[in-house]
């Protein structure tokens, strides 16, 4: 299969997600403290935002965002925020579009760090469904992080 029929596919799969989500919202809501649990717990969700950022700064498509980022407070951050979305009992209230809107950052790049994603979660085998709902719930964020 052609590369850009494997990327067309992988969006109007992640679209699907989004909108059923959307759909179900009440029911997302009463499930998130057991996508919390599926992803381990603090201690999980921590294992996968690290080796996700390992991908990140391999990643030679966006690793240079990451060039002055202090990358052990950036962790932090990110577990903060995964467990909260995720129902657990972090809090995280950075304002995204304040944080990315001097970066320049590109749709590209924003598929490349999803797709990192992905490849983390798949690693520390978190079940497809909670892959799906946290995904869901960062897709909005789109909005706030692209600025080019």
């Amino acid at each position: 299969m052609p590369f850009f029929k494997i990327k067309t596919l992988q969006k109007t799969v992640i679209a699907m997600f989004t909108l059923g989500a959307t759909c179900l919202a009440p029911t997302l809501a009463s499930a998130d403290a057991s996508y919390y649990h599926e992803f381990g717990n603090r201690a999980g969700i921590h294992a996968v935002i690290t080796d996700f950022l390992g991908y990140v700064l391999a990643d030679n498509r966006i690793k240079a965002y990451f060039t002055n980022a202090n990358i052990p407070v950036l962790n932090a951050s990110l577990t903060n925020q995964v467990c909260m979305l995720e129902g657990g009992p972090c809090k995280f209230d950075e304002n995204m579009k304040a944080i990315h809107q001097n970066l320049g950052v590109t749709e590209a790049a924003f598929n490349a760090l999803a797709e990192d994603l992905q490849k983390s979660m798949n690693q520390h085998n978190i079940p497809l469904t909670a892959q799906n709902d946290l995904l869901s719930k960062l897709a909005p964020m789109k909005h706030d992080i692209v600025t080019k």
